[in-house]
């Protein structure tokens, strides 16, 4: 008996002993924010104390890369790198449309499980769902995200809240593998508030203060749960932000700095309590591939490096215990954007850099220095000798990998593209959004989405001289209807099949049958009920729901085109009038419609 009373008391040290090992690893944690540029965290600047900047305590206690760059331009291509550690040639996804990254690859996430580890990914929107492929590997993805017409993504402070809840009662104790995305950088013209209640002014300095502030307090959480000292955590941008007009350049295919390089710190894992935080900058260029290749390292399974390889990666492992680097200055690295790809502009866009030599490979090739010209301004002569043989070697491994020189897309996608976010997305700045889509429509006057968006903004604006001109060019026949009635023009007719629905005394099978429109005839059954012979307020609840959900996806659509059409939105769905909307403008139709409308804004309160 005591034999067996020994073997059971070793047997219970020996599991003690390995959940002990298990619980030693350290956790991983990565925070990726887009339009996070290496300028919007500083990190040399001292705080007061009574700002709450999550930055500043990062910073005192992280190792800052000063020069990180993005391999891609585009948020899922960005992020696939992080979690592969591969260049988006290499792993396959170029945008951020579908298909998404192949089953075959073996991610971060994925090691992390086989290390018993729990894993998480929570997204704050669009466009990291789960049919990019980065789901893989994660025990919980949590992209269940419901849009509305006040924010079309979840912000940092609620992603950061569910993950708090998801490590209290998931994680428990054990080491943990998790993925914060955070997007809220691109919405500039979201109403945020002080931790003292004063609202912000609307602007992208506003979102970054808001997410300083969130990160505070959520460092903060960390810390009271005992988690903050034992978990490496990343702050990595996925990419930079356009701080100012480039000319002949869109934001999602500009190559240069502002947009490529981007914010990193990396916080170590303490292996004790009172280990002395590290804090230091490395300033040779670095990218996300290389961070990539650190979770591996991290996770215990190192990558060698492939020295013979055209663009090699390296573990940031090394220099999170020393700032010495070990990886040579001169080594080049492949910066793209696959966005003129996607949306059929124009092929794919790429640029190298090796030290301080930027090459933007276009078919007029242009080359900077960016140590001495910081802000790309001046191209240099692509035969200057004092850089020659980096600029051949660059244009070498270029033509080795087949990326071809980029064309700029045609002169309608620049033109189409050239309107600011803020134009887009303010309210107050709607009739100047009208100004110049009509200029632009003028001037394009084969672009039907130039035509759409121009029309959408006329009926929005109620200016039905716009919009009755925009129906006789494009030949919309609706168009001029509605106008012409808002007009008090006589004689106005239409020979639209569904419009006639509002006005025949009855309405029989083959002329419901002759309207396909399905919108349309949710609004025939409200409003002709009792010639239907349906309930009044049963139509007019289905109408108003599915009216809620059209008019959302126009937001959906109108924010899309605001941010340079960077979300892979239903190709059903365009931003022009529908006939519904239309309809709900007729004069006789005012009361319906201030009915409608009224509806958007009470029935997420139902919901």
């Amino acid at each position: 008996m005591q034999r067996i009373i020994l073997i059971f008391t070793l047997f219970l040290l020996s599991l003690v002993q390995l959940s002990c090992q298990v619980n030693d690893k350290p956790s991983v944690l990565i925070i990726a924010v887009d339009e996070l540029s290496v300028s919007d965290v500083n990190c040399n600047q001292e705080q007061p104390s009574e700002i709450h900047s999550g930055f500043h305590l990062l910073c005192k206690e992280s190792v800052r890369f000063t020069h990180a760059y993005t391999p891609s331009t585009l948020t899922v291509p960005a992020l696939s790198s992080v979690l592969t550690g591969l260049y988006p040639f290499q792993h396959g996804i170029r945008h951020n449309g579908g298909p998404g990254l192949a089953p075959e690859l073996d991610l971060a996430p994925e090691l992390a499980l086989r290390k018993e580890y729990r894993t998480s990914f929570f997204s704050g929107g669009a466009p990291v769902f789960r049919r990019t492929g980065l789901n893989q590997g994660f025990e919980v993805f949590d992209d269940n995200l419901i849009p509305n017409f006040s924010a079309l993504f979840r912000p940092f402070k609620k992603d950061a809240a569910q993950f708090l809840q998801w490590l209290k009662h998931e994680a428990n104790n054990a080491p943990f593998f998790s993925v914060i995305y955070v997007p809220d950088l691109a919405f500039s013209t979201t109403v945020t508030t002080t931790d003292l209640g004063e609202t912000r002014n609307l602007s992208f300095e506003s979102q970054v203060d808001e997410l300083d502030e969130s990160l505070y307090e959520f460092i903060h959480q960390m810390k009271a749960a005992g988690r903050w000292d034992k978990t490496t955590v990343i702050l990595v941008g996925l990419s930079g932000h356009n701080t100012a007009d480039r000319t002949g350049e869109l934001a999602s295919t500009n190559l240069h700095s502002e947009n490529t390089q981007v914010a990193l710190l990396i916080k170590p894992a303490q292996s004790k309590t009172r280990d002395e935080a590290i804090y230091w900058k490395i300033d040779q260029n670095v990218n996300l591939v290389d961070v990539g290749r650190t979770l591996y390292d991290l996770l215990g399974e190192t990558i060698l490096d492939d020295e013979s390889a055209d663009f090699p990666s390296h573990s940031l492992l090394s220099v999170l215990k020393n700032p010495t680097t070990h990886w040579p200055e001169e080594r080049p690295m492949l910066l793209e954007s696959g966005w003129a790809m996607w949306r059929n502009a124009g092929p794919l866009r790429t640029a190298a850099i090796s030290n301080h030599v930027l090459l933007i490979n276009d078919q007029s090739p242009r080359l900077y220095n960016t140590l001495v010209d910081r802000f790309e301004v001046n191209p240099l002569p692509m035969l200057q000798e004092s850089i020659l043989p980096t600029t051949n070697k660059l244009q070498s491994l270029l033509r080795k990998n087949q990326f071809p020189p980029y064309e700029p897309p045609n002169s309608e996608w620049m033109n189409k593209m050239s309107i600011s976010y803020s134009r887009w997305m303010r309210a107050d700045q709607e009739a100047q959004l009208l100004r110049d889509l009509k200029r632009l429509s003028t001037n394009q006057s084969r672009s039907l989405d130039l035509q759409n968006w121009a029309a959408q903004i006329a009926l929005n604006q109620k200016d039905w001289d716009t919009l009755k001109s925009l129906g006789v060019r494009n030949k919309v026949a609706l168009w001029q209807y509605v106008s012409e009635k808002n007009l008090n023009i006589k004689n106005a007719k239409t020979d639209d099949p569904c419009i006639a629905l509002l006005t025949m005394k009855e309405l029989d099978t083959p002329h419901l049958k002759a309207c396909s429109d399905p919108l349309f005839l949710e609004m025939v059954d409200w409003i002709r009920a009792d010639v239907r012979g349906l309930s009044k307020e049963t139509q007019r609840k289905k109408f108003e729901r599915s009216f809620k959900s059209y008019m959302l996806d126009q937001e959906i659509q109108r924010t899309n085109i605001a941010m340079g059409l960077v979300w892979d939105t239903s190709r059903d769905n365009i931003f022009a009038p529908s006939r519904a909307e239309l309809a709900l403008h007729l004069p006789e139709l005012a009361k319906v419609r201030a009915q409608a409308y009224k509806a958007l804004a009470t029935i997420d309160e139902e919901d």
